[in-house]
């Protein structure tokens, strides 16, 4: 885990209750074909390994957890037509819904029917996955699947990120930035 990581995996234990780092995105998508979009976020989560990331402890140390396969992160309510009342609440209840940490997807995207091809978007993660830049990226991604169009996957592997932070040496890079900041 990085820093960050440990930082709000403590916080979201300590206080599950909380809400904390649970991070939500609603939107109205017009002329939607709900089945070809789960498939896109499922394509998308099969790329991104933590997107398939539980948190486990294995000698009393936080450890990451990829999965080979999730279930699918989105559930399509396509029964009657919802209005903005109902979304609400079903986007504060999605809030409310904790997050069982060791349990990968970390992520649940709920699409409600609101007429016909017209679906309120609501994706619920949980910030140990994705920051906001990494957030806009992956929409796009989601949407680049679901219009057919080539997806650009990085070459990085978070993991990679993961092991140079456990080989780079914290103290030297300390002693650096704090001469360079009082020079």
């Amino acid at each position: 885990l990085t820093p960050m990581q440990h930082g709000m995996l403590f916080h979201s234990l300590y206080a599950p209750e909380a809400g904390l780092y649970v991070n939500q995105l609603a939107i109205t998508l017009d002329g939607l074909d709900a089945e070809r979009f789960r498939s896109a976020w499922d394509e998308t989560v099969a790329c991104h390994e933590i997107l398939r990331t539980g948190f486990v402890w294995i000698d009393g140390q936080a450890m990451q957890a990829v999965y080979r396969q999730v279930p699918s992160p989105v559930r399509i309510d396509a029964e009657g037509d919802w209005n903005e009342s109902a979304c609400e609440n079903v986007a504060l209840e999605e809030r409310k819904l904790a997050f069982a940490l060791d349990t990968a997807p970390l992520m649940r995207v709920r699409l409600l029917r609101l007429g016909a091809n017209r679906y309120r978007m609501i994706w619920t993660s949980h910030h140990l996955l994705l920051d906001g830049w990494s957030t806009a990226r992956l929409i796009g991604e989601v949407l680049q699947r679901y219009h057919g169009q080539p997806v650009e996957v990085p070459a990085s592997r978070y993991r990679d990120h993961i092991a140079w932070l456990q080989t780079h040496d914290v103290a030297a890079s300390e002693s650096f930035w704090r001469e360079r900041l009082q020079a």
